[in-house]
Protein backbone atom coordinates (compact mmCIF):
# COMPACT_ATOMS: atom_id res chain seq x y z
CA UNK A 1 0.00 0.00 0.00
CA UNK A 2 1.34 3.42 -0.90
CA UNK A 3 1.98 5.98 1.87
CA UNK A 4 -0.59 8.36 0.40
CA UNK A 5 -3.26 5.68 0.43
CA UNK A 6 -2.42 4.81 4.05
CA UNK A 7 -2.64 8.43 5.15
CA UNK A 8 -5.99 8.84 3.40
CA UNK A 9 -7.37 5.63 4.92
CA UNK A 10 -6.31 6.69 8.41
CA UNK A 11 -7.79 10.15 7.81
CA UNK A 12 -11.10 8.62 6.71
CA UNK A 13 -10.99 6.32 9.75
CA UNK A 14 -10.48 9.31 12.04
CA UNK A 15 -13.40 11.13 10.41
CA UNK A 16 -15.60 8.05 10.84
CA UNK A 17 -14.61 7.72 14.51
CA UNK A 18 -15.21 11.44 15.09
CA UNK A 19 -18.65 11.17 13.49
CA UNK A 20 -19.41 8.08 15.55
CA UNK A 21 -18.31 9.89 18.71
CA UNK A 22 -20.57 12.84 17.87
CA UNK A 23 -23.58 10.64 17.11
CA UNK A 24 -23.10 8.61 20.27
CA UNK A 25 -22.95 11.84 22.29
CA UNK A 26 -26.52 12.50 21.13
CA UNK A 27 -27.66 9.00 22.12
CA UNK A 28 -27.96 8.54 25.85
CA UNK A 29 -26.00 5.40 26.62
CA UNK A 30 -26.41 5.73 30.36
CA UNK A 31 -23.59 4.20 32.34
CA UNK A 32 -21.69 3.08 29.22
CA UNK A 33 -21.39 6.55 27.69
CA UNK A 34 -18.06 7.36 29.33
CA UNK A 35 -16.51 3.97 28.55
CA UNK A 36 -17.51 4.15 24.88
CA UNK A 37 -16.22 7.73 24.55
CA UNK A 38 -12.89 6.82 26.17
CA UNK A 39 -12.57 3.76 23.92
CA UNK A 40 -13.15 5.81 20.77
CA UNK A 41 -10.68 8.44 21.99
CA UNK A 42 -8.05 5.75 22.67
CA UNK A 43 -8.46 4.30 19.17
CA UNK A 44 -8.14 7.77 17.62
CA UNK A 45 -5.03 8.53 19.71
CA UNK A 46 -3.49 5.22 18.66
CA UNK A 47 -4.17 5.91 14.98
CA UNK A 48 -2.62 9.36 15.28
CA UNK A 49 0.45 8.10 17.07
CA UNK A 50 1.14 5.07 14.92
CA UNK A 51 0.50 6.59 11.51
CA UNK A 52 0.94 10.37 11.67
CA UNK A 53 3.76 10.29 14.22
CA UNK A 54 5.31 7.35 12.31
CA UNK A 55 5.59 5.02 15.30
CA UNK A 56 4.66 2.12 13.03
CA UNK A 57 7.92 2.64 11.12
CA UNK A 58 10.20 2.72 14.15
CA UNK A 59 11.48 -0.30 16.04
CA UNK A 60 11.29 -0.78 19.81
CA UNK A 61 11.96 2.37 21.82
CA UNK A 62 9.24 4.82 20.73
CA UNK A 63 6.63 2.08 20.74
CA UNK A 64 7.61 1.08 24.26
CA UNK A 65 7.39 4.69 25.45
CA UNK A 66 3.96 5.12 23.86
CA UNK A 67 2.69 1.83 25.28
CA UNK A 68 3.98 2.67 28.77
CA UNK A 69 2.39 6.13 28.71
CA UNK A 70 -0.89 4.65 27.48
CA UNK A 71 -0.90 2.02 30.24
CA UNK A 72 -0.28 4.69 32.90
CA UNK A 73 -3.10 6.85 31.53
CA UNK A 74 -5.44 3.84 31.61
CA UNK A 75 -4.44 3.08 35.20
CA UNK A 76 -4.92 6.69 36.33
CA UNK A 77 -8.28 7.08 34.60
CA UNK A 78 -9.39 3.74 36.03
CA UNK A 79 -8.44 4.80 39.55
CA UNK A 80 -10.27 8.10 39.17
CA UNK A 81 -13.40 6.30 37.95
CA UNK A 82 -13.22 3.78 40.80
CA UNK A 83 -12.87 6.56 43.35
CA UNK A 84 -15.78 8.49 41.88
CA UNK A 85 -17.97 5.38 41.91
CA UNK A 86 -17.15 4.68 45.56
CA UNK A 87 -18.02 8.16 46.86
CA UNK A 88 -20.81 8.44 49.36
CA UNK A 89 -23.78 10.44 48.18
CA UNK A 90 -24.05 13.75 49.99
CA UNK A 91 -27.08 13.86 52.20
CA UNK A 92 -28.70 16.18 54.67
CA UNK A 93 -29.70 14.39 57.84
CA UNK A 94 -33.35 14.80 58.83
CA UNK A 95 -33.89 17.44 61.45
CA UNK A 96 -36.35 17.46 64.34
CA UNK A 97 -38.08 20.60 63.09
CA UNK A 98 -40.70 21.00 60.37
CA UNK A 99 -39.78 22.99 57.27
CA UNK A 100 -39.98 26.73 57.73
CA UNK A 101 -41.89 29.18 55.62
CA UNK A 102 -39.80 30.92 53.05
CA UNK A 103 -38.92 34.47 54.12
CA UNK A 104 -41.50 36.99 52.97
CA UNK A 105 -44.18 34.39 52.31
CA UNK A 106 -47.20 34.25 54.59
CA UNK A 107 -49.30 31.71 52.74
CA UNK A 108 -49.18 28.20 54.20
CA UNK A 109 -49.24 26.68 50.68
CA UNK A 110 -45.83 28.18 49.87
CA UNK A 111 -43.82 26.22 52.40
CA UNK A 112 -40.22 25.35 51.69
CA UNK A 113 -39.83 21.76 50.45
CA UNK A 114 -38.97 19.27 53.20
CA UNK A 115 -35.47 17.92 53.50
CA UNK A 116 -34.78 14.40 52.37
CA UNK A 117 -35.89 11.95 55.02
CA UNK A 118 -37.69 14.56 57.12
CA UNK A 119 -40.98 13.56 58.65
CA UNK A 120 -44.09 14.91 57.01
CA UNK A 121 -45.18 17.21 59.85
CA UNK A 122 -46.91 20.48 59.05
CA UNK A 123 -45.66 23.93 60.09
Amino acid sequence: MSPTKGVLLVGVGLLVLTTLSFLLSRAHLGRWGLEVALGIAAVKAGLLAFFYMHLAERPGGPRLVFATAFIFVVILVGLVLLEAAARARPSMPPGPFPPLLLPGLHDARQVAPPRAGASERGP
